[in-house]
């Protein structure tokens, strides 16, 4: 089956994303766009999650459930898992690492958990764009064990990327790496090269999308798709 995807989208709950940014919206704007399967994946914080599935099983939408950690490094990670429940328990461990500085609204904008419905049921406390205090190289390792897809994100920016918040990419198993542009022919030669939209306002979902060959919307065969993109 051949699957458009974008794994790499924000809701509301995100303070640099846009209110309009409730599940259901993103839901609704990704089958509009074409997109096969997508990934709900705020910065360090899961509580979203649950209204996002919801309302991809209300909309018939392929979904995985995730979350972009910001490692000590201000590296950022997609974490992505087939299951809600091995999300929201990685997810929760990751907010237990941020610090404990609590999000100001009117400086950074608000944090609000949804339903479904798109009520407001509570705030993520902790300033969630902050860097956790897990290292990218303690954080790679803890979430493949974990169940979950790892990848790098927008590794070519100049902002919050491993090359230059590193100054190179780690040899690590990741299963691919974000990009917004071209990069390294070496790079492409190593590992999966997957572009997704980093989506903060409902009109930039599937602004970038990656497609693929797969029989199923699982960690084991997103795996096995992905390792078809590797250009040899």
């Amino acid at each position: 089956m051949k699957a458009r995807i974008d794994f790499h989208i924000h809701s509301c709950l995100s303070p640099c994303a846009s209110l309009e940014m409730s599940p259901r919206t993103l839901v609704a704007c990704a089958k509009a766009a074409g997109l096969d399967c997508i990934a709900l994946t705020d910065h360090s914080c899961v509580e979203n999650l649950p209204a996002f599935h919801d309302a991809c099983a209300e909309a018939g939408m392929n979904c995985l459930y995730g979350l972009e950690v910001s490692t000590a490094e201000e590296v950022h990670v997609l974490c992505l898992f087939d299951d809600l429940d091995s999300a929201l328990t990685f997810g929760r461990i990751v907010y237990s690492h941020l610090p404990n500085l609590m999000n100001d609204p009117a400086r950074f904008g608000e944090q609000p958990i949804v339903t479904a419905d798109e009520e407001v049921v509570g705030f993520a406390e902790k300033l969630l764009i902050n860097g956790t205090d897990l290292s990218f190289f303690d954080l790679v390792p803890m979430a493949l064990e974990a169940g979950a897809l790892c990848i790098p994100a927008h590794i070519d920016r100049p902002m919050c990327g491993a090359i230059s918040h590193l100054g190179f990419l780690p040899d690590l198993p990741y299963d691919a790496v974000g990009a917004v542009g071209e990069v390294d022919p070496e790079i492409a030669r190593r590992w999966p090269v997957v572009r997704f939209s980093d989506a903060h306002h409902p009109s930039q979902i599937a602004r970038r999308y990656t497609e693929i060959e797969t029989e199923a919307f699982t960690v084991p065969a997103l795996r096995e798709a992905f390792q078809r993109l590797i250009e040899k």
